[in-house]
């Protein structure tokens, strides 16, 4: 069985938050290389002053899809209102609208959320590799190490997984 290759990355922002571009520019940087594609994004976001909400909801396509509807939405008034009506529409075809509107009472005025789905391309690719070898997967998961000696106990119990049979 091949381990899921997706990764939901999450963030908040408070009301100070400054949104200049650093988060479209750090997307179409993701997605540059091949080695992750974004699958989905979301942003949904309440105004500090008048509380209205403004919301994209993205569906992935690859080769960098995402990040032209994001500029629009961040630079253009009435694509960012066109974009959102999109997003709280249940028809839309991507995340139900009644979801991103519940996401958004959620909010405080002047705070956001962010979701990116990303698959790690690289890791689908390593995974049929190992398959194809002979091999099983023994699991996956986020660390905080710079170094294989980081996670040493990791490795040990990996190692005695193999021996015992995984």
């Amino acid at each position: 069985m091949t381990a899921p290759t997706a990764q939901l990355l999450l963030y908040a922002f408070r009301e100070d938050a400054v949104f200049q571009g650093a988060l479209v520019g750090a997307l179409e940087r993701l997605e540059s290389g091949g080695a992750l594609r974004i699958l989905g994004a979301l942003f949904v976001q309440r105004d500090a002053r008048t509380g209205e909400i403004a919301a994209i909801d993205l569906r992935g396509r690859g080769a960098g899809s995402a990040v032209a509807p994001l500029l629009g939405f961040r630079l253009d008034a009435a694509e960012r209102r066109r974009a959102t009506d999109r997003a709280l529409d249940d028809e839309a075809g991507g995340l139900p609208g009644a979801t991103v509107s519940e996401i958004a009472r959620s909010l405080e005025p002047g705070t956001a959320v962010a979701a990116v789905l990303v698959e790690h391309v690289w890791a689908g690719a390593l995974a049929d590799a190992v398959e194809r070898s002979g091999g099983i997967s023994l699991g996956s998961r986020l660390v905080a190490a710079t170094a294989l000696a980081d996670v040493t106990s990791d490795l040990l119990a990996a190692a005695r997984q193999a021996s015992a049979g995984a």
